[in-house]
């Protein structure tokens, strides 16, 4: 009988505080993934504004595909175009811009591609 009362004891002593195993910690790869550099898109979702109309002096020229643009406010523009347009360095334009979706380097300045082109007199 003592023992049916301690085995009693016994489980009435874990039913009255029951305790759970420690969840493991989780484990580390030793991997640090480096921030990114700034400039770089974050999320696909980023817009690029439209430019739209524009004026401005041509410094870099020539036949293309390639152009340099420094609007009226200092800004300058990598302009692309596959017209073979053929523009003269210190031409005073009026220009349609849109952003770029190509991957191409035409120099300094934010890369769009030339839609329309005016000459200014």
């Amino acid at each position: 009988m003592k023992f049916i009362g301690a085995l009693l004891l016994i489980a009435l002593t874990a039913c009255a505080s029951p305790t759970t195993p420690a969840a493991p910690a989780p484990a580390s790869s030793g991997i640090s993934v480096p921030p990114l550099p700034s400039g770089i898109a974050k999320t696909p979702t980023d817009k690029i504004a439209d430019p739209g109309w524009t004026e401005g002096w041509i410094v870099r020229g020539g036949t293309g595909p390639c152009y340099g643009l420094l609007d009226l406010d200092g800004k300058p523009y990598a302009m692309y175009s596959d017209e073979g347009l053929t523009l003269a360095k210190g031409d005073h334009v009026r220009v349609r811009v849109i952003p770029s979706r190509l991957r191409i380097d035409c120099g300094e300045g934010e890369p769009v591609r030339l839609e329309v082109l005016e000459h200014v007199s």
